[in-house]
């Protein structure tokens, strides 16, 4: 029967061959080489998922932006026309507009989504805040790109009620000045939005 020192003597002996040795550094190298690989494997993963989340969230920005463009490149050419310093007869410049608001209504909260999801909720916010939505703008003004294109829809649709009454004098001058007001602050509005949205991507790129 072994003691216990003559064991550990034994022992000693085993792990000190040249054989031993080899197993237990070839056993290392495969689990440092598999550690390696599976960490490599892991951040690249992770790279793929930021980059895809990246490049969607950019993609985002643009489809809201044309929609944006669309319908706000339509209320000006209604005014421009209701002045008369575009071409085109007013109903049916009128109506042309109205398809993108039509087109408008039916993403409205799909885009709310996907912003909260790929830019943040500040922006799902900024685009279509809940008051603004479903309540229409109160006393307080617009909260959200929604509500900025709500008050500048009625301020030139009152303007193309002006025309199509034949008004004149004040009341024209009126109509013409508040539509104009109105868009004057949406495209504010727009610029800042879309900047707030490309900062967000990018400070969350940085920070990833």
């Amino acid at each position: 029967m072994l003691t216990q020192k003559s064991f550990q003597k034994r022992l000693g002996r085993l792990l000190a061959h040249p054989v031993t040795l080899l197993a237990i550094a070839t056993v290392a190298a495969v689990w440092l080489t598999n550690y390696y690989q599976t960490q490599a494997w892991i951040r690249e993963k992770q790279f793929e998922v930021f980059r895809q989340g990246y490049t969607e969230a950019l993609k985002l920005v643009d489809e809201v932006s044309e929609l944006m463009s669309r319908r706000f490149f339509g209320l000006n050419r209604v005014v421009w026309v209701a002045k008369g310093t575009g071409t085109g007869d007013l109903d049916r410049v009128w109506e042309e507009y109205y398809q993108s608001v039509i087109e408008w209504n039916a993403k409205l909260l799909v885009y709310a989504g996907r912003l909260a999801r790929f830019v943040g909720p500040e922006a799902a916010v900024g685009f279509a805040e809940r008051e603004d939505a479903t309540q229409g703008v109160g006393a307080d003004g617009p909260k959200s790109i929604h509500g900025y294109f709500l008050v500048s829809h009625e301020r030139v649709r009152k303007l193309v009620d002006c025309v199509r009454q034949h008004c004149t004098g004040q009341a024209r001058d009126t109509a013409l000045q508040e539509a104009e007001q109105a868009l004057n602050e949406l495209g504010a509005a727009i610029e800042a939005f879309t900047s707030t949205c490309t900062d967000a991507i990018d400070d969350r790129a940085s920070t990833s």
